[in-house]
């Protein structure tokens, strides 16, 4: 018995330390000052879709078929594993940004060394290669990389400044001054990720290891606070007297992406300060779903509802300083803070419904004042709606009496409104106003997955294709787009506002229309789809299939569509 009790500890003892060694070693490589980290799991990206996958694309066959790509960088892009990197082992993007300047740098593990360095050889020729003891330098005029054994890393700047491959700067007579080359400034930038101490790594970050430890095909980190540093120097007047450190302080965003059959989804969490979290831990309540189930349209294309602790928020604004100057100016009308938090119960619902496409045209002068011709086109129409839950009815209309007052009447032209002693609600449809006030409630399919929330949004991504369709159908290429998009995409489901761990924590839904299929397998045939159309097309006018191949097919559309409008007179 006492060995089987051994033996249990001994088990348990190794998956810990497997656990934190996985967690931690992620970080290890990476400064604590990364702004922006992208890591991705190739092991489970691979396993949800191959390599072979890929090769079978027709964008890849026509990249390999490129004469202009050599023979030697064809064998290493055939066959991944000849590059000497680990594909079972993750990938890691980061930036780094300091005193704005900023290098974007990737990591990834070795299994071959030596193979690696042919690689290399094979892309740049010219390249020279250094030893520095057991670390590698292979440098160009652009880019540094390094590698040992087990790593590699490969540093590039990130900042717009750099010039032709050179540091420029202007100096105190405006003259440009021509600094380092670039590849000089990131070897040391290299050299130093292999030798980073715990400090200064995000080895032992507990926020970085949580995000690193959970099950995802990718995870993100954004440290607010670095990509801001500066920003807030030298602000004028007012602004630069508001304490806005208080939203930056300790302002991380994770999310972790995974690809799963018909969907993607995507877990996000956000860090705060201690002094904002405080204040956040404290709010309670969900959505208010009757507000929804008001809504004059059964099936709305998109809808966004919120609920906040009204008291959490003038707290928000006495943290930032900002309460004195809104209590200045709001006393000049015989308002305070107080009746702003006592006017609404925290309830908020944004919604757009009825989108339409319809005929319209503009008047267009000519060179005299009877020349004057007609274009007629088709634009997008639809009913938007946004509602609030009133607390406090006489504060609610001390607010919008002072909206009237200061010229911007919410219930101006082509805009309106209606209240009783439960919600105010304004749109442009009188028709939309008056449903929502008639005391008719509609259950819709898509609210059981946003309530229980305190924010929820829906979109229904097919209503609104379906919609564009006349429009993107008028030539045979935006007929193949069209068609793809509509056989692809289908709603995205938003849920979150909970403080759990810390952080606020969010989640969010891509559903395609394709249940059974992995998605990642589905973007990959989606992706292959459309660069078939796009480089057929150049084809066809005689470019190269790679010449702006970032252009959208929706581009050539419009401007198809917008070349074979009639000008009537």
């Amino acid at each position: 018995m006492k060995y089987i009790k051994l033996i249990s500890l001994i088990v348990l003892f190794s998956i810990l330390i497997i656990s934190c060694s996985k967690k931690n070693n992620l970080g290890k490589m990476i400064p604590k000052e990364a702004a922006v980290i992208v890591d991705l799991n190739t092991k489970s990206l691979l396993s949800k879709l191959s390599w072979d996958e890929i090769k079978k694309t027709y964008w890849y066959n026509e990249l390999m078929s490129d004469s202009t790509i050599p023979a030697t960088s064809k064998a290493f892009i055939d066959d991944l594993a000849k590059t000497g990197i680990d594909l079972k082992s993750d990938m890691v993007f980061f930036v780094l940004k300091s005193n704005n300047d900023g290098q974007a740098v990737l990591e990834g593990s070795l299994k071959d060394s030596k193979a690696f360095s042919d690689f290399l050889k094979s892309l740049h020729p010219n390249a020279t290669i250094s030893k520095d003891g057991e670390l590698n330098i292979f440098k160009t005029d652009k880019a540094v990389i390094g590698w040992n054994d087990e790593r590699f890393a490969f540093v590039a700047n990130s900042d717009h400044r750099k010039l032709h491959g050179r540091d420029m700067l202007n100096d105190s007579t405006n003259n440009t001054v021509q600094l380092a080359p670039p590849s000089d400034n990131l070897v040391s930038v290299c050299k130093n990720l292999f030798s980073l101490s715990n400090d200064n790594s995000l080895y032992e970050n507990e926020k970085f290891a949580k995000l690193a430890e959970e099950e995802g095909d990718a995870h993100f980190w954004l440290n607010i606070n670095q990509l801001s540093k500066g920003s807030k120097q030298g602000m004028p007047g007012m602004a630069g007297m508001v304490k806005l450190d208080k939203f930056l302080e300790d302002n991380i965003s994770t999310a972790t992406i995974n690809f799963q059959d018909g969907k993607v989804t995507a877990n996000k969490k956000q860090y705060l300060g201690k002094e904002l979290s405080d204040i956040l831990k404290k709010g309670d309540g969900n959505i208010n779903t009757d507000m929804i189930k008001r809504l004059p349209s059964q099936n709305p294309a998109a809808v966004f509802s919120l609920h906040f602790t009204p008291g959490n928020l003038l707290e928000i604004i006495k943290l930032t300083g900002m309460d004195g100057f809104i209590n200045l100016f709001m006393a000049q009308e015989g308002l305070s803070l107080d009746d702003i938090v006592r006017a609404t119960k925290g309830d908020i619902l944004f919604a757009v419904s009825d989108v339409t496409m319809k005929d319209d045209t503009v008047n267009i002068k000519g060179s005299t004042k009877k020349d004057i011709v007609s274009n007629y086109y088709q634009k997008s129409d639809a009913t938007f709606l946004f509602a609030v839950a009133v607390g406090d009815k006489d504060a609610f209309n001390k607010l919008i009496n002072l909206e009237k007052t200061m010229g911007k009447d919410m219930t101006q032209k082509n805009t309106f409104s209606k209240s009783d002693d439960k919600y105010f609600a304004i749109s442009n449809s009188q028709d939309a106003v008056n449903k929502y006030f008639s005391g008719t409630q509609i259950n819709s399919d898509f609210l059981s997955k946003i309530n229980d929330h305190p924010m929820g949004g829906f979109i229904d991504l097919q209503m609104i294709l379906k919609v564009l369709q006349t429009q993107f159908t008028k030539d045979s290429i935006g007929k193949v787009f069209c068609d793809r998009n509509l056989a692809m995409w289908n709603n995205i489901y938003i849920t979150g506002g909970e403080f759990k761990d810390g952080g606020l924590v969010f989640n969010s839904e891509l559903n395609l229309v394709d249940k059974n299929t992995n998605s990642l397998k589905l973007l990959n045939k989606y992706i292959d789809d459309v660069s078939k159309v796009m480089i057929e097309e150049k084809k066809k006018n005689g470019q190269g299939w790679h010449t702006e191949i970032n252009k959208s097919p929706a581009d050539t559309v419009i401007k198809k569509n917008f070349k074979n409008n009639k000008l009537k007179k």
